[in-house]
């Protein structure tokens, strides 16, 4: 037991120092900030729309946006021709936010006034309200979103589908009204910007977790869903199939509802609010990371997503491309949800490649052609005009594979063909009439700022087996001062593959992948197997080696299979730039799939002038980082079950009246039995799904390691925030009391009658609290029950201390006297020294005395003669002398409290509206206040028969925090109102018992 208690305390040290790194490492795989900043063509101006839903919502506001114009522009009165956009903020988001996509808007329309084609922005104010935070503004914002919707489609002569785009929990309210048909037929397509759209980034009250759960039962009745099976792998094609398509052919569909588009992006490695795996659905159509869109290839964070240059290019790209202009002049999107699919892919998936198309070729050119396998050609002062080169497609059969590269061609340049050869009987060289275009197996890969790369992996055995009558490959270099040319390898695909494994966790060094490549590879391929958790993180090293130039480039584009929309690309230049390479994965993987048929792909696109040595190794650093990042939200679940335990042994080892031991501020605290709940969790959960007889738990699918990471860590915290309070009690009591008399306003003496009332009666104070959550909200009341409970537990802590400073001043005296130990003028010493002690020891019960009896001897050894003391003043401490477990029940109150900030905040801004909102954790404050007072009314704890069933409820407590309310965090309000109740209820029924059982005796 001993070998397993110091193991469990290095643990916990572990646990800690663990978490404490991950959160100094959290922006080790971030990348800098490489948005370009929009800028405004005049001054940036908001027209309000005015109509009859504004009484009703006294502080939001719908807007136009427009900008120069010195006159106000009323859309009530004015003819509206555009494409009607809504942008809808997030959370604390601002109305303004809209500028740069409405400016990029306007400047793309005045580039192309030909097309006659422009957008209508609009919108919304929602006073900056916390809606991550407090889920009763969804609904009240999702309403507004509504009126407004309606609003806009009255401003235009003919019916006109808006495009909702919305950031943050503005995604969310976006999707969410098309639960409403009278609403979605007004829709033509939702754009989410860093959206958590299934599911919240934390949990923190039931309206929020009523809200998700009802918009996604109601989208699954009428819109379809998909979830990847066991044979999904995304990564076999190019760019992302239509998710709809993949279960449309066998469910009986809203055709209504499945014509909007839904589109979701994620931020990438910078956005540090959102994890990447949140911002997708299982009901869109799209998903792309702004790391591997098109033009954009970097990583924004929760703000720049909304101001970046690069992507909000693309996104009005995108919406004039599915706009189309009236007879009349105006300006409507389309509605052939197919074609603004295909739209769709082009602009955020992969760039729009022009359809095969065929070439007639002089035969006068000057014509060359390559039979090497490797082929490193440059022009480096360019050409003069077009270069002609054939590399034959007659190869060996184990030659399966050809990647080809070209060198600063532009991106909409024919480069790359397929034709039949035909030889000049005069020159001797073979040469092509017509020719095929290839470009659209092009791949554009991202290079940082430099340009981008233009690479196509073929297979040959297709290519001859689809074109029976092709000879050649044909490479056609255009004209240009620059430097230009193309890298050719052909190689066997089994030499450019390698698989590995994730590292278990305990696994640590470097593993040697490969130990030196080819002079001249452009491609390898690795296989990543058991890659399966967001937590766990692999470092790739790519060293380079033998370089013919001091500079290079690789490009790395990673997949995973079971992730549509989740490539990333990542470009190295150098083997110290950071962010290093760091490949994890966004989503944990489903269940039942394989990883063996269907593993990561990591593609590593090099630059062929380097030979590089590849290795990887288990990325610790990065690991812990991502544990804070993705679980952090489990931390109060675990904080509050340790407390629960800690209680329960509290409760388990009252304090010898007298002897001072209370006063350590560690008691129960510094346990491990708790660690053995989690591990229970676990195994009950199994239990559940199997049995099906209770609710079933949250689908957590992770490594038990991350739990007991987490709740180890919640074992320090808990150590660590008892600590602070028992040094706030000793050191900040009087502070607080000096602070309650200036802000009451209150004589001393009245001062004194006043803490003398709530002291001797707390119930009383308790039905005032509970008034005032009843008038105005949760949070003040449980607010002012902390500051009483403080106050109370300070002061008979202060008088508590003052006994146990003399008795170490008596035994002081003693020591330096050198009086034995046994003599009488020693405890005449010690009886003179605390003179002015109070008598803490609580009235024993009747069934407790045996107990008091067995502690008689040591009492007398420690505890000094008391002198006679008013007994309202002894009866303060009756109860309070174990100042642990109230301690403990301070921090289950201040949880609460903490828990309460968001509503509590709500109800403030909503005061100067005159606005009413729900008060989630209104009946679970009632019953936590009544259950202190009623405690404090009867000085519990007191020792008492019944523990040991009070103990099997707490610990059925905090099995229940681990099992419903890691995610649902809001249901700790639940576990802990009563938690409070059945310790209040046990000390009642037993004192009432007691006093029963004389009578009937």
């Amino acid at each position: 037991m001993i070998v397993f208690r110091n193991c469990a305390v290095l643990l916990v040290i572990a646990s800690i120092c663990s978490f404490l790194y991950g959160i100094a490492h959290i922006h080790l795989e971030v990348e800098p900030n490489a948005c370009r900043m929009t800028y405004m063509f005049g001054e940036p101006r908001f027209a309000r729309v005015r109509f009859n839903a504004n009484k009703l919502f006294p502080n939001y506001g719908l807007y136009y946006y427009y900008e120069g114009m010195r006159q106000p522009l009323d859309p009530l009165k004015t003819r509206m021709t555009g494409a009607p956009v809504i942008f809808v903020p997030g959370n604390a988001g601002s109305y303004k936010q809209v500028r740069s996509l409405a400016s990029v808007a306007l400047r793309k329309a005045g580039e192309h006034p030909h097309t006659g084609k422009h957008l209508d922005y609009y919108t919304i104010d929602y006073d900056e309200e916390l809606s991550a935070l407090y889920g009763g503004y969804m609904y009240h914002q999702q309403s507004f979103l509504k009126h407004c919707i309606r609003t806009i489609a009255s401003l235009y002569s003919q019916p006109s589908p808006v495009v909702l785009i919305g950031h943050s929990m503005g995604g969310k309210l976006a999707q969410s009204v098309l639960t409403d048909a009278e609403i979605s037929q007004h829709i033509n397509a939702i754009i989410s910007i860093s959206t958590p759209l299934d599911h919240p980034v934390l949990n923190l009250d039931a309206h929020l977790g009523r809200f998700y759960s009802e918009t996604h039962e109601q989208l699954s009745r009428t819109r379809t869903a998909t979830q990847p099976s066991i044979m999904t792998n995304v990564c076999q094609s190019l760019h992302q199939k239509p998710l709809s398509e993949q279960s449309m052919t066998n469910q009986d569909l809203s055709a209504k509802l499945d014509n909007v588009l839904l589109i979701s992006t994620g931020g990438g490695n910078r956005d540090l609010l959102v994890q990447a795996g949140l911002t997708t659905s299982q009901f869109n159509d799209l998903h792309a990371m702004t790391s591997a869109i098109p033009r954009v290839s970097l990583s924004c964070d929760h703000l720049s997503a909304v101001w970046c240059l690069q992507f909000m290019q693309v996104i009005n790209g995108f919406l004039f491309s599915i706009s189309q202009r009236r007879d009349d002049g105006s300006v409507v999107f389309s509605n052939n949800k197919h074609r603004n699919m295909q739209s769709a892919l082009g602009h955020f998936v992969k760039s729009p490649t022009r359809q095969q198309s065929f070439i007639k070729i002089p035969t006068h050119n000057n014509w060359h052609e390559e039979r090497s396998l490797v082929i490193n050609k440059f022009f480096t002062n360019g050409l003069k005009s077009h270069y002609y080169e054939l590399i034959g497609l007659g190869r060996q059969p184990r030659y399966k594979k050809l990647a080809i590269e070209a060198l600063n061609i532009d991106g909409d340049e024919n480069w790359l063909f397929g034709c039949e050869s035909y030889r000049n009987i005069e020159t001797g060289q073979n040469y092509c009439h017509k020719a095929t275009s290839l470009t659209h197996l092009v791949q554009r890969l991202p290079n940082a700022d430099q340009d981008p790369r233009s690479v196509a992996i073929l297979d040959l055995h297709n290519l001859r087996n689809t074109y029976e009558k092709w000879t050649h490959l044909l490479v056609r270099l255009p004209p240009g001062s620059q430097r230009t040319g193309y890298n050719l390898d052909i190689y066997d695909p089994k030499d450019r593959i390698l698989d590995i494994r994730m590292p278990r966790w305990y696994a640590s060094g470097r593993r040697v992948a490969i130990n030196e490549t080819l002079q001249g590879t452009i491609h390898y391929r690795m296989r990543i197997a058991d890659l399966v958790e967001p937590y766990q993180s692999l470092r790739v090293y790519i060293d380079p080696q033998n370089c013919l130039q001091p500079k290079y480039r690789i490009t790395v584009r990673l997949c995973v299979p079971w992730a549509a929309g989740f490539e990333r690309y990542h470009t190295l230049t150098s083997p110290d730039q950071k962010p290093g390479l760091y490949i994890n994965v966004p989503v944990v993987m489903p269940r039942h799939y394989n990883t063996t048929l269907n593993p990561v792909l990591l593609d590593l696109y090099l630059d062929p002038i380097c030979r590089y040595r590849i290795s990887y190794e288990n990325s610790y650093a990065d690991a812990l980082s991502r544990i804070v990042l993705e679980f952090y939200g489990w931390m109060p679940a675990h904080f509050v079950c340790v407390l629960l335990i800690v209680l329960r042994n509290q409760l388990d080892k009252f304090q010898v009246a007298g002897s001072f031991q209370s006063l350590k501020p560690y008691i129960g605290y510094l346990q491990y039995t708790s660690l053995y709940v989690v591990t229970g969790c676990r195994l009950f959960k199994k239990l559940v799904l199997n049995m099906k007889m209770l609710p079933i738990p949250e689908q957590l699918d992770y490594s038990i390691n991350i739990s007991i990471i987490i709740h180890c860590t919640a074992i320090g915290l808990s150590v660590m925030t008892a600590l602070a309070l028992w040094f706030c009690l000793t050191t900040y009591g009087n502070a607080i009391h000096r602070l309650a008399l200036r802000l009451t306003r209150l004589s001393s003496s009245g001062s004194n009658i006043m803490l003398s009332i709530m002291t001797h009666l707390p119930i009383t104070y308790g039905i005032l609290t509970i008034s005032v959550a009843l008038g105005a909200c949760s949070g003040l009341a449980l607010f002012l029950a902390f500051v009483f409970y403080f106050l109370m537990v300070s002061n008979a802590y202060k008088d508590y201390l003052e006994d146990y400073l003399w008795q170490k001043a008596a035994n002081l005296v003693h020591m330096a006297t050198g009086i034995g130990k046994n003599s009488k003028t020693t405890k005449e010493n010690q009886s003179t020294a605390v003179a002015n002690a109070i008598d803490q020891s609580p009235v024993p019960s009747d069934d407790d005395e045996q107990s008091q009896n067995q502690g008689q001897d040591e009492q007398h050894e420690q505890k000094p003669l008391q002198p006679n003391k008013d007994k309202a003043e002894e009866e303060l401490c009756v109860g309070l002398q174990n100042f642990s477990f109230h301690v403990t029940l301070l921090l289950l109150l201040l949880t609460l409290l903490l828990l309460s900030v968001p509503a509590s905040l709500a109800w403030l801004r909503s005061r100067r509206h005159g606005i009413i909102l729900p008060d989630p954790a209104l009946h679970t404050t009632i019953v936590s206040i009544s259950s202190i007072s009623l405690l404090l009314q009867l000085r519990s704890p007191q020792k008492l028969p019944g523990y040991w069933i009070l103990s099997v409820l707490l610990y059925l407590c905090a099995g229940t925090t681990l099992l419903y309310c890691q995610i649902a965090i809001y249901r700790l309000n639940y576990i802990i109102a009563g938690a409070f109740a059945v310790i209040a209820i046990h000390q009642v029924l037993q004192r009432l018992y007691h006093k029963l059982r004389p009578a009937a005796t």
